[in-house]
């Protein structure tokens, strides 16, 4: 399905990225990585509808979710070097904006969405600033992942937004310290974008590893996603794993 393709996707074009970044040369990775990347690209490619968007599945209609999960995956493998079509790009970015003013979002699940699409249109390069506005004036009742969407997005509108420093302050209040680590718990499960604890907790990372990299609870964050593996050396569901590597990618980075 599009979910799959994605998170096997993504945790490749930020390996690629990680290693030019830190200036590691391992060209049998890359040029496996490049290969597994061209492949996801086209297999993405296929599964975008007219409208601009992707569904779960290629016959499945457009689902938002999805769709600002494969333009945020597209969006980074250009940001690594990778050739993406902008016109696939753009057509999902203007498939996500016209979702976004015909749609309401009351419920923390669907506020929880807008909060991600928000955050793929910014690191795209067009943001929605009314929207994100708007979004910030019901942060209470965001999901803590939510609330690090919401931040990167404020950060990529205006890095010296004061906005950010109270939702990283919210983030860092709402962290669960303990031996074997640091890492946050929702009020309850939000099925409808298959976030997880582990998930929340690895999309805080990334946040926190590009926003605030000095912060103290950040190797705890780290220990507590590596302690949170299961036996296959993954997580337990594959937004956990796509997103722990993701957050683990930034750290390393940073």
């Amino acid at each position: 399905c599009t979910e799959q393709t994605l998170s096997r996707f993504l945790p490749n074009v930020l390996t690629y990225r990680a290693l030019k970044d830190l200036g590691v040369a391992d060209p049998a990775l890359e040029q496996r990585l490049t290969s597994l990347v061209s492949v996801g690209t086209q297999r993405l490619y296929a599964k975008q509808h007219a409208d601009g968007g992707w569904g779960w599945w290629v016959n499945d209609e457009s689902n938002a979710f999805i769709t600002a999960y494969a333009l945020f995956g597209l969006n980074q493998a250009a940001q690594a070097g990778f050739t993406v079509s902008e016109t696939v790009m753009d057509n999902a970015a203007e498939y996500l904006r016209t979702y976004l003013k015909t749609h309401n979002a009351e419920e923390t699940w669907q506020l929880n969405r807008w909060s991600f699409m928000l955050y793929a249109l910014a690191d795209y390069g067009k943001p929605e600033v009314s929207e994100t506005t708007q979004l910030y004036d019901k942060r209470a009742r965001l999901d803590t992942y939510a609330r690090a969407f919401l931040a990167l997005t404020l950060n990529k509108i205006d890095s010296s937004d004061p906005r950010i420093k109270t939702l990283l302050s919210d983030i860092n209040n709402a962290a669960i310290v303990s031996a074997t680590g640091a890492h946050w718990e929702e009020n309850g499960r939000d099925w409808w974008n298959m976030n997880t604890d582990t998930r929340s907790t690895a999309i805080v990372l990334s946040a926190l590893a590009k926003l605030d990299p000095e912060n103290n609870l950040n190797p705890n964050v780290v220990r507590w996603l590596m302690v949170a593996r299961q036996a296959n050396g993954g997580w337990e569901t594959t937004q956990e794993t796509a997103w722990a590597l993701i957050g683990l990618t930034d750290w390393m980075t940073a």
